[in-house]
């Protein structure tokens, strides 16, 4: 008959805690808030810049736009898809538990232009709301800094 071998894990319940820490935390409304506030800043730092989803210039705007923009004192050099920045000030986001929610609120312009309206229209001709494969691994990156540091 084998002798039986007793092994003591020093420090198991500290292990078995961190690990159900872990599994309780896969997903948490502090990770989706940071994913949030990442992905709109993201979008509107681009949009302000001049630049759709792929890093490309909008593309102009069409002359009588520019006629328009012009007698109101905007400049029509840069696309930027700001004239009252209400569209670009009502972005914002939920998060959940295990996903975010980016939206544009239900609000209106000081010409009485429906936000999330004045967003879809824009976001056909010019892509703007959405996320680059560049922002895709930036979220990745923020994933895993979360997971290191509630491994740690």
């Amino acid at each position: 008959m084998a002798n039986a071998i007793t092994i003591d894990l020093l420090g198991y319940e500290r292990i078995q805690e961190k690990l159900t820490l872990l599994q309780s935390s896969i997903f948490s409304r502090a990770l989706m808030t940071e994913i949030g506030l990442f992905a709109m800043t993201r979008i509107k730092s681009r949009t302000v810049e001049g630049e759709d989803v792929d890093g490309t210039p909008f593309k102009p705007y069409s002359p009588k736009y520019a006629m328009f923009r012009q007698e109101h004192g905007h400049p029509t050099n840069k696309v930027n898809l700001t004239f009252t920045g209400s569209m670009l000030s009502s972005m914002t986001f939920d998060p959940d538990a295990d996903k975010v929610t980016l939206y544009f609120l239900n609000t209106t312009d000081e010409h009485g232009g429906r936000n999330p309206l004045k967003a879809f229209f824009l976001n056909q001709e010019r892509r703007f709301f959405a996320l680059s494969r560049k922002d895709i691994e930036d979220i990745v990156d923020i994933v895993e800094r979360y997971y290191r540091r509630l491994i740690a």
